[in-house]
């Protein structure tokens, strides 16, 4: 992956599937974020982010010695959690596209709340959500999706209506309207995909990531 200027990695609590995907995105980015107890998954792929923001009541201990340049962000806001709180932090400080690993897994109303706080942000900014593969909200314009022949591609309705045309894949849409559902649920790229949101917001996912 090509270093992306502005870009910001932020790792949560939850499940994080594709360590090798994650290990490589920190490396393309140029500022890494754990949300408290996504500190662990930093220990563990080996990672030194540049803070930790949440009340650190799962931080692991001890911390490896390379952290020692870490900045630790104490925040102990009941009324918020530690995702809403590296949100608010990420905003400070003006990335133009955050990757979020380890939104899924656990607790079912942690993941409930990760992805509306997920959907809110990504209907303002750039937001891409790390898993199997990668799923991005795209605004109104016109994208070019780096797919291989053969990948999976999923394109859902982010808000209550969406409107988009896609080419390059089995099943085209053109002008189509999407509500959420799963309508748009597993297309296959045929070559260059070439997508544009007409109206609303959409979600494009694909198993094995894309670019943009």
């Amino acid at each position: 992956m090509k270093r992306e200027p502005g870009a910001a990695l932020l790792l949560l609590n939850g499940d994080v599937s594709d360590p090798a995907l994650v290990r490589r995105l920190a490396r393309r980015c140029a500022l890494l974020i754990c949300a408290d107890g996504g500190a662990r998954h930093a220990v563990r792929l080996g990672l030194h982010p540049d803070a930790v923001v949440g009340d650190m009541d799962s931080v692991p201990r001890p911390l490896p010695r390379s952290w020692r340049g870490t900045s630790f962000l104490c925040d102990f806001d009941e009324d918020s959690s530690d995702f809403e709180k590296a949100l608010a932090f990420v905003a400070r400080t003006g990335c133009s596209r955050l990757y979020v690993a380890g939104i899924m897994g656990g607790r079912l109303d942690h993941a409930l709340v990760n992805l509306a706080l997920a959907r809110a942000w990504g209907c303002r900014r750039s937001l891409v959500m790390v898993d199997w593969g990668l799923a991005a909200i795209l605004g109104p314009g016109r994208y070019r999706l780096g797919l291989k022949r053969g990948e999976l591609l999923s394109l859902l309705a982010a808000t209550q209506r969406a409107k988009l045309s896609v080419s390059g894949v089995r099943y085209p849409l053109r002008r189509a309207v999407l509500v959420p559902g799963g309508r748009g649920l597993s297309n296959v790229a045929r070559g260059a995909v070439s997508l544009t949101v007409h109206a609303g917001r959409v979600w494009a996912m694909a198993p094995r990531g894309f670019s943009l």
